[in-house]
């Protein structure tokens, strides 16, 4: 979780409002994983690992299917509209105002790198 937070802290959401997504990954090799990223003026502020905290939407992925979305291969949108990825809050501000980073160069870069350090 360091190194994503080292990645990822910083990089731009474009004109996305200020928001938190709890991620919670079940059925990963190192059981339930849970982590918060903040968004503030239109960039990744922190990433929190755990429970705890507010969170505006939560995005619940099992583990395959976060690992696609992760790494570009599952689109966000399609994932939520095939139940792949269960949505509780403010859906709209994950859907639309995760798009600038989830769908950015820097993003998957980020995870190319972190892909090339692990198991995963």
């Amino acid at each position: 979780m360091a190194e994503l937070a080292e990645g990822v802290i910083g990089l731009s959401v474009g004109d996305a409002p200020d928001m938190s997504v709890r991620y919670v990954i079940t059925g990963s090799p190192h059981g339930k994983v849970q982590f918060r990223v903040v968004v503030v003026d239109g960039r990744v502020a922190e990433v929190v690992v755990g429970a705890d905290g507010h969170a505006d939407v939560t995005a619940t992925w099992r583990y395959p299917d976060a690992v696609g979305q992760f790494t570009g291969d599952l689109h966000p949108d399609v994932a939520y509209m095939t139940g792949r990825c269960k949505l509780a809050g403010d859906y709209a501000r994950y859907l639309y105002g995760m798009r600038p980073l989830l769908g950015g160069a820097a993003w998957k870069d980020v995870l190319a790198d972190l892909a090339g350090r692990s198991d995963v």
